[in-house]
Parts: C-alpha cells; structure tokens; sequence
C-alpha cells in the first residue's frame, strides 16, 4: 500500500502498460497486478546491498535452483562466444553476477550525466570478473572481440533503441520499437543467444534462474522477423511471473506512423 501511494510517476506508467498488454483482464485483476508490481520494483532496491556488498559464495547461494541450464551449457560448448539475453524482469542484476562467476561475461552500460552515480554499478558489475563498457563505438568493438574470444556479452534485449537503431515489431500484440543490435551482432558472429530470467521467489526463498533458447527466426536476416522472435523471447520471460517486469518503464514511447501515442 506505501508504495502504492506514493509511487506516482511509476504508477501511472506501470498502469498503462498493463492496460496495453494485458487487456483482457478486468480491471479489479489489473490493479491487484499493479499492486503486486509496485513491491517487486521496491525488492529491486532493498536487494542491492546484498548484490553489491555479499561474498561470491553467499552472492552464489541465493539460486536455488536452476531451469534448463542446459541450453547455457550448450552454447558455451560451441566455442562460438555466448550472448545472455536477459530482459528486465526479477533480479536482473543478479543474473549477471552468477554468471560472472561461470565465464568472462562484458557488459554495456549507458553512462550516467553524473559520473559518481556509474561507479557503484561498474564495481558490483566487475568484482566477481565481468567487465563493463561504456556505450560507444569503442565498446561495442569490445563485444565483438569478446566474443570472438569465446566470452560472453550481456545485453538488455528489451531497451528502446536510439533512432534509426531498430525497427517496429509486435510485443504483446502492440508494435513496439525494438533493437536490431542483438540480432545483428549474434548474425555477425555466429555466437548464440540465450535468455535468462531470475524469478524472485516468494518470502525471501531466493531466487529461480529460467534459461530459453530462442527460435531460429532470432537469427533471421530480415530485421522485423528477428526482432519479433526477440519479442516473444521477452514475453516468455515476462510470463514467469508478471508481476516482476519493469513495467514503470515506457516501452511504448515510441509508436510507427498513425499509431497514437501510448503515453
């Protein structure tokens, strides 16, 4: 109920995308949704300190248990590099930290306008040996070579792209403007993806990893066939649990000629 209240802005936003993706349900089931995704992005918080300041054992420890691993198992055997696809659902940024601990794993990052505020997220990021970049020709030119290597890249396959950085394709039924990026650079390289969601398990339980593979559309030439496949990949995570996607994120900000604004 606090942070029902006193979550405007992320209320409001959270609220319409429900009502977008989920319009089928009523609207006494979409505000008991609301509810439910209003204290998981409050768990995002209150879990950082654990995330930035545990030790890798007990970091480790919060899995409790793992589904499908094999298809992470199966790329790394490839020899090809690895691209971790893992949207914004659950504990995002404990994902990154298990698998650190698995294999050379690089990230991206947008820089924030104050630096001070980037270094407690590259420290936490790095310390059990991920490496982070910032978002810039240079780093994406060490994705590539880190892939190259046979490392893994971790990416946030549901960020709206800049311009001219993507196309539109269906996510939850809605045309959504989605990145070419992932796409383009798993084509590239050959290295294959994977999708990993860290379901939040209910009364300090711990936390469930998800693995997917997904369809060979993601690998498509064609951009709006690929970004669809990332779509549904997306989806697929979200359906885990609803209740623990970023839905306080505008998504739909940007909308294709003669769609009206979603916000």
């Amino acid at each position: 109920m606090f942070s029902y209240a006193l979550s405007g802005r992320s209320r409001k936003v959270a609220q319409r995308n429900l009502e977008l993706c989920f319009p089928a349900l009523s609207e006494t089931e979409r505000t008991r949704l609301l509810r439910q995704n209003l204290r998981e992005t409050g768990k995002n918080i209150t879990e950082l300190g654990a995330f930035w300041f545990w030790d890798k054992t007990r970091v480790c420890g919060l899995v409790t248990d793992e589904i499908d691993c094999h298809h992470l198992d199966q790329a790394i055997s490839l020899g090809k590099g690895v691209i971790i696809a893992s949207p914004h659902f659950g504990a995002w940024e404990l994902a990154g930290l298990i698998l650190s601990t698995r294999a050379p794993i690089h990230y991206l990052y947008r820089p924030n306008r104050k630096p001070e505020f980037d270094a407690p997220l590259i420290a936490s990021r790095e310390r059990f040996g991920g490496k982070c970049y910032p978002t810039s020709n240079r780093g994406l030119g060490q994705l590539v070579r880190a892939l190259k290597k046979g490392d893994a890249v971790a990416i946030l396959p549901d960020q709206e792209p800049l311009q001219n950085h993507g196309v539109f394709a269906p996510f939850f039924g809605l045309p959504t403007y989605t990145m070419t990026f992932m796409t383009n650079l798993a084509r590239k390289t050959g290295a294959p993806v994977v999708f990993t969601a860290v379901e939040r398990l209910p009364r300090g339980r711990g936390f469930r990893m998800h693995f997917f593979k997904p369809p060979e559309d993601l690998y498509h030439e064609n951009p709006q066939r690929s970004a669809a496949a990332l779509n549904q990949c997306v989806e697929r995570c979200i359906n885990v649990a609803p209740a623990q996607y970023m839905w306080n994120y505008k998504r739909f900000r940007k909308a294709p000629p003669g769609v009206a604004r979603r916000y």
